[in-house]
């Protein structure tokens, strides 16, 4: 009897643990799409079931009673589309800028800054942002979450850094030479090269905003602008929590992040394997 390829064998064991890595990590999401088809009391069932129900109809409308389902969603987009095309805009530019003109008078000064934001957590700001936003008049209004994010110290520091690695000096040169300077430049050589790297930021941006739940929770007091993350917490009254409702809008607002994240996948992986292979 041959004895079995080593390199084979090692192929099989990784596919096989990859494999049980993606059933563990795929199964909140499908109970979370049984869940919202059952009943409360199959919820606590011990062992939990493992297959749809018939109840989606009346766990969507016990989920109606407390605000229209799709309305958080549209809040969530009204917020995350904006924020997520301007950050990702002004980083490219800002990163560019940085990679490309390292000789300017300040450039490593405002490098080290927008350094620097990235060690001090958001919360450290919340009460003087609270206090500026009122002054503002911008309380319970949309632009609180989407103006300020939009200067990202992570959003520059990473399209510095993936302009830097990925476009050469030569073709800032070559374009120079054919005419090209600045914003044409940008838009019209840099931009084509570098769109895993927005895709990827995008992405992020996209997931970590639709996830936001401290700041709508201190600049949104209407229930109309809810986000998803506050909806949710809303279908919770006193002590008592109906589950399969819960699981129902949280089904529904994953739908909108799961078809985005479909679209850019490709380029949001060739995005965080740049330069890995050269």
């Amino acid at each position: 009897m041959r004895r079995s390829n080593p390199e084979k064998r090692f192929k099989l064991i990784v596919t096989i643990a990859l494999l049980c890595l993606s059933v563990i990590f795929i199964m909140p999401l499908y109970w979370t799409a049984v869940f919202s088809t059952r009943t409360l009391g199959d919820v606590f069932n011990f062992p939990p079931p493992l297959w749809f129900g018939t109840n989606f109809d009346e766990n969507y409308a016990r989920v109606a009673e407390v605000f229209p389902p799709w309305r958080p969603v549209m809040n969530s987009l009204i917020v995350a589309v904006p924020k997520t095309v301007g950050l990702v805009l002004v980083s490219a530019l800002a990163g560019y800028g940085f990679a490309r003109y390292t000789r300017a008078p300040g450039h490593r000064f405002l490098l080290l800054m927008a350094f620097a934001t990235l060690f001090f957590p958001p919360t450290l700001a919340l009460i003087p942002f609270f206090l500026q936003m009122s002054w503002m008049g911008w309380l319970n209004t949309f632009w609180p979450l989407i103006i300020p994010a939009l200067a990202s110290g992570f959003g520059v520091i990473w399209m510095y850094t993936y302009i830097g690695s990925t476009v050469p000096r030569e073709l800032y040169e070559a374009a120079e030479m054919d005419g090209s300077r600045g914003l044409a430049t940008f838009f019209f050589v840099v931009l084509p090269i570098i769109r895993p790297g927005l895709a990827a930021l995008g992405v992020w941006t996209l997931i970590q905003t639709w996830s936001e739940f401290q700041l709508p929770l201190v600049i949104l007091g209407d229930g109309s602008k809810f986000t998803v993350p506050l909806a949710l917490t809303s279908l919770s009254r006193n002590y008592f929590s109906d589950t399969p409702a819960v699981m129902v809008a949280t089904l529904l607002g994953l739908i909108p992040v799961f078809i985005l994240f479909a679209l850019l996948s490709r380029q949001f992986v060739a995005g965080l394997t740049a330069g890995a292979v050269k």
